[in-house]
Order: structure tokens, then sequence, then C-alpha cells
């Protein structure tokens, strides 16, 4: 890995390496979401242009195993076809759901179906390497500390640490507050459509991580979004969505009540990187499911809850809260 990020792509090229080549490429065909096969014609032609000592992969697969090693794998975890239970930790080998006693997997096929294909498919995108990456690159190390060695004015809010919940989180958990490395994090998520509203509809659920140590115009950037789930459809998980989490939240308790080993590319040393959620920004709805609050009838309201004042429209049965 390090030496095809260090060498260059041919004799005498000195605009890429083949980590850096295979690694736009594969960028460019996830944006356009093109087909493994009109990928490898791509590579095919590429490597027509370049002289024959171009150290580039032939096809989708090498360029896969090349980009595999830096860590940014995915786990796949089965789940109940109904959303009633992962398939993870001590029940990953069982054969049926034990709320519902649904099968795991489908029935093989008769054209001679070998492989087990299951009902349905949760994909977790671990948490933990992706902060990390974020001390051991020079470009964002220097700016994870910025909510704390930066003064702002007092009274003038233009950073979420400027605000009473981070304070009284500090204030309530100071061994951590006096790391000022250690990550606060928010969450989101909200369903969407991925084929379109006019094709079979189909409900997917990602599952979005932002760590807000960075300054106000680097934590809301794309590149800093973590997708950690993607929750599967054809369904919203409603109330069940808690299921789907268990996989975020092991990993956001370990890293709050143990932490890992990082290292910090700008002081040049190793800590134990910790890591809190602070908030979730939903819309209502999402916010309902993630909370376990109901937002509809008559304490629909999380602030006011049995102070809300609710009354029913004339002729109609839908509730106004004020």
């Amino acid at each position: 890995m390090l030496k095809a990020a260090m060498e260059p792509l041919y004799k005498g090229c000195s605009t890429h390496t083949p980590l850096s080549a295979i690694s736009r490429l594969l960028n460019i065909k996830s944006e356009f979401n093109l087909s493994e096969s009109c990928f490898n014609r791509i590579m095919q032609l590429v490597k027509e242009f370049l002289p024959d000592d171009a150290k580039l992969p032939i096809d989708y697969y090498k360029a896969k195993r090349m980009v595999r090693k830096l860590g940014l794998e995915y786990e796949k975890i089965d789940v109940c076809e109904n959303g009633c239970m992962l398939y993870y930790k001590e029940n990953k080998d069982r054969q049926n759901c034990v709320v519902c006693g649904h099968a795991r997997y489908k029935s093989r096929r008769e054209d001679g179906q070998k492989k087990d294909i299951p009902y349905k498919t949760l994909r977790y995108f671990p948490l933990a390497p992706r902060l990390q990456r974020l001390y051991m690159s020079s470009k964002t190390s220097e700016h994870m500390t910025w909510h704390h060695k930066t003064r702002r004015e007092e009274g003038v809010m233009c950073h979420p640490c400027d605000g009473e919940a981070w304070k009284h989180f500090d204030e309530m958990h100071p061994s951590f507050a006096a790391e000022p490395r250690n990550v606060r994090l928010g969450l989101s998520s909200d369903g969407f459509t991925p084929f379109g509203q006019s094709a079979h509809p189909y409900s997917c659920w990602p599952v979005i991580v932002t760590p807000y140590n960075l300054p106000p115009w680097m934590c809301m950037k794309t590149p800093y979004m973590f997708l950690t789930l993607v929750i599967p459809g054809p369904k919203s998980p409603g109330q069940m969505i808690d299921v789907y989490l268990q996989p975020l939240i092991d990993e956001l308790k370990h890293l709050w009540e143990v932490g890992v080993q990082t290292y910090d590319s700008f002081t040049k040393q190793n800590f134990c990187m910790r890591a809190s959620l602070l908030w979730t920004i939903n819309d209502f709805p999402a916010y309902g499911m993630l909370s376990g609050w109901s937002t509809h009838g008559v304490m629909a309201c999380p602030i006011c809850m049995e102070r809300s004042k609710a009354f029913n429209l004339k002729k109609r049965e839908k509730g106004i809260i004020l």
C-alpha cells in the first residue's frame, strides 16, 4: 500500500500514483453509478492510453483489492425480514428469528443455487476507524481541537460549543472535557426512496454521524458526514429502528467507556480517544422513531408533554397542539 502511494503511475509521471489514480476512478464509478462491466471497459481503454509500464489494475476486482487495505470496509449483518432482530453477536448463527420464527434465508432455487441469500441485510460502517483517521491526517488533526483553542466573543454563538448543552455536558463529565481531542458527535437519520417516486415504493434509511469538534466551516461539509448505517427497506423501520441501531450503540458505548488508542499527527503522540453522542438532528416523525416518544396525539410535544393544550377541529379528527 505504501509502495502504491509513493511510486509514480508510470516512469516520468509526476501527477498521479497508482493509488491516487484508482481512487479517482472508483470515485467516478460511485458518483455516476457505473456498472462493473462498464468500469472494466473504461479501465481497458485507459490502459491502452498509458505506457506499457503503467502500474494500473486492469479491472474492478483488482482495483477493489488495492484500496481494501485503506480500512474502508463495512459489515453485513443479516436481519429478520420483519425487523424483529439482528443475526448479531450471540444470534449470528441462528437460522430463524427468535421473535416471529421467520426463516433467515430464502429457499434455494431449483436451478442449483448453493449460496444462502438472506431476506434482509443491514450494512454497518464502523465509526472508530474514521474518527481515528481524522487525527492521522495532518489536514484535519489540528482542527479537531478548534472548539477548545479558539475563543469567541461572549454572548455570540457561532458553533455548538458556545451553546448551553455543550457547556452543561462539560460540567457533568469533567474527565471527558479535560481532553479536548475527545470527539463530540451528532446523529441524523431520515428515509428516502433511492429508486425515485415513480418506481416501486421502497424506503431506505441512512444513519449519518458528524463530529462537531471541527470548526463551523468544516463540520457540515460532506467529507465529515460519516454514513454509519444503511437500514434496508422496503418499509420504514418505525419503532423497530432501535433493533437496527444495535451495532452503532455498542460501538458508541465502547468509545465512551473505554476509547481507542489513536495517533495524533499534529502533536506527534498517541492518546486514548473517547467519543460521546451529544444530540440528534431529525424532522419530527424521525425524532419520534429515534426517541420512542409519540409525536402525535394529545402529548405530541416532547417539551410541553402534559402541559400541552390540544383540541379537535370540528367535524375532523385531527388534533392541534397549542
